[in-house]
């Protein structure tokens, strides 16, 4: 495994050692074809202990004359796969117009293969695209890999091969990771255990990414508990965990030894990334405080 064993001297009591990056794959896309538009996409991501839940809805239109293209959903094989790219052990859920399609496997390396499948669409034809999968967090070094994230990534970018741009793009990440340094792309909106984006003629030219403080963000998972995303922000509406607990992710989140500029540039490429500018990283950080002493106040504990 590509990763270099990373320990944080500056805070006894936190257990960090080598997080992890995580994906939950990449939007489905065309691989034959340039003349068919997605017109909308609703993109729902729920983060878990072990495991992402992904549920990718594309409405596609047709733009040309009757035509039988192949779509792709890449995924790997080998130590690192989860990492960029969904394992190919996972199975993926797709249907056309709600009817399953059949799928093969198209291998492009040692380590880098598709799922693909055929579409037929008539001149003008508007067709309804889902799916749905559940992609594993890999961390070995963690009996619960989302407490080892480093970086999570989905590929938005695989959704620009399309003709044109995404029409209407909706997206929902339900996670465990409030401490978090960076979020992209721009212009999201943040609650407790949730990221939203909403976007009209949208080109997308960054990947969704999450980047959590390496010492705060999973500790504080823990702290306030629960086994899914759901459960989670059932615990944050209640106030249901310790006022303490956060507030010792607020004090790790305002001291910035134990990542200062070397985290980024240690977890970004390793997930296949490019690393976040320093303002973003510093407006996030301070984003990310103040939503945590929102959380803070309504602890009951």
């Amino acid at each position: 495994m590509r990763l270099a064993l990373v320990a944080f001297v500056f805070f006894p009591a936190v257990a960090v050692a080598d997080p992890h990056p995580m994906s939950s794959g990449a939007a489905p896309e065309p691989t034959t074809d340039a003349q068919v538009a997605m017109t909308a996409e609703t993109l729902a991501i729920a983060l878990e202990l072990r495991a992402a839940t992904v549920n990718a809805a594309v409405t596609l239109v047709n733009q040309g004359p009757s035509t039988t293209l192949v779509v792709g959903f890449p995924c790997a094989t080998g130590d690192d796969a989860g990492q960029i790219d969904v394992p190919c052990k996972v199975p993926l859920a797709v249907t056309v117009d709600g009817k399953p399609v059949r799928l093969t496997r198209d291998k492009a390396g040692k380590q880098q293969s598709h799922w693909v499948w055929k579409m037929k669409l008539a001149d003008a034809e508007t067709v309804e695209l889902v799916v749905k999968y559940r992609a594993p967090l890999i961390n070995d070094r963690y009996s619960v890999p989302a407490y080892g994230m480093g970086l999570f990534t989905y590929r938005l970018t695989t959704g620009a091969r399309w003709a044109g741009p995404i029409g209407k793009l909706r997206i929902t990440l339900d996670h465990m990771q409030d401490a978090l340094l960076f979020v992209s792309p721009a212009g999201y909106r943040r609650e407790a255990g949730r990221i939203t984006w909403s976007f009209d003629d949208y080109e997308p030219t960054e990947e969704v990414i999450i980047l959590p403080h390496p010492g705060a963000a999973g500790r504080l998972a823990q702290a306030i508990g629960g086994k899914t995303a759901a459960e989670l922000r059932r615990r944050l509406d209640a106030g249901d965990y310790k006022k303490a607990d956060v507030v010792q992710a607020i004090e790790l989140m305002k001291d910035p030894r134990p990542w200062g500029e070397e985290w980024p540039k240690t977890i970004s490429p390793l997930g296949g990334v490019p690393v976040p500018p320093k303002d973003a990283i510093a407006a996030v950080t301070a984003e990310s405080i103040k939503l945590l002493e929102e959380v803070a106040a309504r602890a009951k504990r």
